[in-house]
């Protein structure tokens, strides 16, 4: 299964699309919060809401693909952020989804999997955006890697 995850979009809808458009191959599509878009203009993702957002998505999504546990949140939960070890050790999951930082962050923790896919639109550890992808098989995160958006 291959998985795209990206957060912190802002509104660019086009954006959204071109990544869906040019990973057509990808299973899943999750996005982490702070799209800036109704519910509808987010059809091909499964999301959870951000601090920016008014739509009615849920602040926090829990799926199961392949055998392995996955949490999407935004993020800027109080207990993640005053500590974020001890809140990701907390959850029963194999990969912890997060965003909000706009930062790209990938880590292994007592066995899970941490992930940001940093920023599609305005990121914080570069100049261009980024999304990610994730490959799994057979309770196994077989790869993952960072894509830069080209202008």
């Amino acid at each position: 299964m291959k998985i795209l995850v990206c957060s912190d979009s802002h509104g660019d809808y086009f954006s959204l699309n071109d990544i869906v458009f040019k990973n057509y191959d990808c299973d899943y599509f999750f996005h982490l919060g702070d799209s800036g878009l109704p519910e509808y203009l987010l059809s091909n993702f499964s999301g959870v809401k951000g601090n920016c957002d008014f739509n009615d998505l849920p602040k926090i999504r829990e799926i199961e693909i392949e055998g392995l546990k996955i949490h999407l949140e935004h993020g800027d939960s109080f207990h993640f952020m005053t500590n974020p070890t001890k809140y990701v050790e907390s959850l029963d999951c194999d990969i912890f989804l997060f965003g909000h930082t706009h930062k790209k962050l990938s880590e292994k923790i007592n066995n899970k999997y941490i992930f940001n896919p940093g920023s599609l639109t305005r990121p914080r550890d570069g100049d261009k955006g980024s999304y990610l992808i994730i490959e799994i098989k057979d309770k196994k995160v077989l790869s993952y890697k960072f894509v830069e958006v080209k202008e």
